[in-house]
C-alpha cells in the first residue's frame, strides 16, 4: 500500500481537488502524517489541483456560459439575480465559496458569466485557495490519529482497500453525472 499511495497519491490528490477537494485533501493529509505522504506536497497538489480546477469553471463560464444559461430554465430564472449578487458581493464569493461543498462548480460557471474580471478572479481565487489548502490540510494532519484508531488493522486488508475504493468513487461519479445529466435534459426538454 505505501508504494502505491507514494505512487499515484499525490496525482490522486491533485485529481480530486479539481472537482470537489475536501475529502481528498483531508485523506491525503492523513497519510501525510503516517508518512506515506509529505505534507508539503499535500498541500502544493491541492493548491495546484483546486485552482486549476477554479480557473477551469470560470473561464468555462466566460467562454461558454451564455450557452449553457439559455439551455438552462432553472438558471435563465435566476441570471439576473446572481448578477446583482455577484457585482455586489463577488469579492466575498470567491472567498468563502470554498465553504459550501457542491457549489462550487456553479458559483464558478455564474462567475464567468458575469462581468467580474479575470485577472482580479486569478488573484483573489489564489489567496483563497492557498489558505484553504494550507488550513484543510494542517486539520486534517492534526486529526489523523483519530482516523487510525478507526483503520489500524487496515494493514491485513491493504490488497482489497484501494480497488474498493476505487470503484466505490468511481461509482459515486458515474451515478451523480447519470443524475445531473437526467435532470440537464429534463429541464431542457420539459419532461
Amino acid at each position: 500500500m505505501e508504494s502505491w499511495i507514494a505512487h499515484y497519491g499525490y496525482l490522486a490528490i491533485l485529481l480530486g481537488c479539481f472537482m470537489e477537494g475536501e475529502t481528498t485533501i483531508l485523506l491525503g493529509a492523513i497519510f501525510a502524517k503516517f508518512g506515506f505522504l509529505s505534507l508539503t506536497q499535500v498541500i502544493f497538489c491541492s493548491l495546484v489541483g483546486t485552482f486549476m480546477g477554479d480557473c477551469t469553471f470560470f473561464f468555462m463560464g466566460r467562454c461558454f456560459g451564455r450557452t449553457v444559461l439559455e439551455r438552462c430554465r432553472l438558471l435563465q430564472r435566476k441570471t439576473d439575480l446572481a448578477r446583482r449578487i455577484i457585482n455586489r458581493y463577488g469579492n466575498l464569493i470567491v472567498a468563502v465559496m470554498r465553504l459550501l461543498a457542491g457549489f462550487r462548480a456553479a458559483m464558478l460557471l455564474l462567475l464567468g458569466c458575469s462581468h467580474f474580471g479575470g485577472v482580479r478572479f486569478l488573484a483573489l481565487d489564489f489567496l483563497a485557495t492557498a489558505a484553504w489548502a494550507v488550513c484543510v490540510s494542517l486539520i486534517g494532519y492534526s486529526f489523523a490519529n483519530v482516523a487510525y484508531l478507526f483503520v489500524r488493522d487496515v494493514r491485513g486488508y491493504e490488497g482489497m482497500i484501494a480497488p474498493v475504493v476505487v470503484v466505490i468513487a468511481v461509482s459515486i461519479i458515474l451515478f451523480y453525472k447519470h443524475v445531473v445529466k437526467e435532470k440537464e435534459e429534463e429541464e431542457f426538454y420539459g419532461d
